[in-house]
């Protein structure tokens, strides 16, 4: 090393190459190292577990929903301890625990709501002694020639007035 290469302090001169370099490499030490805080992750978990309580969720799909709120409560709790990482996974878990929540209720009342249209289109399916009955027969149903012992003497359909 010549004379001009090393300061007074003992540390080796910088040109203006040097300088960006360490500082772009400082930069993004530093960028690398902090993670935003979650805030919207944990709203939008948040807002999902309000909806998932809306659709019926402690009803229909209580485990889930259980899974959900824990999620979050151990999402804030990382966030106070400064645990970024691990309470932005808690909360994206507990938004997805929330959604299959909604989803599970919905779908149960959907499936309540079929049942209901059913029972109303079909009120004697669910009576005993009705699986086996066969149903009336109506006023648009057509009617069958009368039984008559050897051969019919019918040569053509007939409409119910009797009249070809």
């Amino acid at each position: 090393m010549n004379r001009n290469s090393i300061s007074t302090l003992g540390w080796p001169k910088l040109n203006w190459r040097g300088a960006a370099i360490l500082s772009a490499s400082v930069g993004l030490a530093a960028c690398a190292g902090s993670v935003p805080p979650p805030t919207a992750q944990l709203g939008a978990s948040a807002q999902a577990i309000q909806q998932a309580e809306r659709a019926g969720a402690l009803e229909h799909a209580p485990a889930e929903f259980q899974s959900a709120r824990e999620k979050l409560a151990a999402a804030d709790a990382a966030m106070r301890e400064d645990e970024r990482t691990q309470a932005r996974r808690l909360a994206e878990q507990a938004q997805a625990d929330a959604e299959l929540a909604t989803v599970r209720s919905q779908r149960a009342t959907a499936q309540q709501a079929a049942s209901a249209v059913r029972t109303l289109a079909n009120p004697n399916a669910g009576m005993p002694g009705a699986a086996g009955r066969a149903p009336a027969a109506s006023a648009a149903a057509p009617l069958a020639p009368p039984a008559m012992s050897g051969t019919s003497t019918w040569s053509a359909p007939r409409t119910l007035e009797g009249t070809p």
